[in-house]
């Protein structure tokens, strides 16, 4: 279990992520007010979107854009993600762009916790994760595998070698194939929760047959689960009120 703010993740329900994805000022006002009646447990900030906006001033841009978060989600837990092209985003970030953007996301604190993604150049993923816990921000490391399953001990590997990093949740989505590709993400969350029992694991299925990997359950890799708000911002995702629906009936 750990907490953010008023959250607690692991205890209870599982918790409801929503992505904000607007690319505009004007777009992530309307985002955000369109939200504030679903009362998510937690927001995903995804940066990369509004890296598209013409004539983008990271400093500038991103303060204002996350006043106008906080103006409607005062006291709502942020995970701010700047997700790149490779891992599913929106906009091509090269890698010492995304080291300069996250210290700056760090440094300034438009976040409660980050997103540091898994498979960047090893010296940048440590300078991030020293900056983090320097600023004593938490940290959520995330890697994305969109062409194909992995296997339940790819899985746990993968797993095993995220967390020498050091990060606080651990989080992994890849494409099922067959119903047996989606029970080995489940699986391997079950493993990696015994050997790391004060790490959240999530472990994600994209797509139609990754559904049940999304509503699993604290211990089975669903401690927090994304949930569309405005759009969904990866293949598979349930909306907020549908989410809310399915961990109600299993989690009474």
């Amino acid at each position: 279990m750990m907490q953010i703010r008023h959250m607690i993740l692991g205890e209870g329900r599982p918790k409801i992520c929503v992505p904000l994805v607007s690319a505009s000022f004007e777009d992530l006002e309307k985002e955000c007010a369109s939200l504030k009646e679903l009362s998510p447990d937690m927001l995903e900030w995804r940066v990369d979107y509004l890296l598209n906006k013409e004539d983008f001033n990271a400093v500038t841009d991103l303060d204002k854009a996350y006043h106008i978060i906080r103006s409607h989600f005062e006291d709502t837990p942020l995970l701010t993600t700047l997700r790149t092209k490779s891992q599913g985003g929106v906009h091509k970030t090269p890698g010492g762009d995304y080291v300069q953007l996250i210290s700056l996301i760090l440094a300034s604190r438009w976040a409660d916790i980050i997103d540091i993604e898994y498979g960047h150049e090893i010296m940048d993923t440590k300078i991030l994760m020293a900056r983090a816990r320097a600023r004593q921000i938490p940290t959520l490391m995330s890697y994305h595998k969109f062409k194909r399953a992995l296997s339940e001990m790819e899985i746990v590997d993968t797993l095993e070698n995220m967390k020498s990093f050091r990060p606080d949740i651990l989080k992994i989505a890849v494409m099922p194939q067959t119903p047996l590709d989606a029970a080995a993400l489940i699986n391997a969350a079950a493993r990696v929760n015994r050997l790391f029992p004060d790490t959240p694991v999530i472990t994600i299925g994209m797509g139609p047959l990754g559904v049940l990997t999304r509503v699993a359950g604290n211990g089975l890799g669903a401690p927090l689960t994304f949930a569309a708000g405005k759009e969904a911002s990866a293949p598979g995702q349930l909306t907020v009120e549908e989410a809310r629906t399915v961990l109600g009936i299993l989690y009474k």
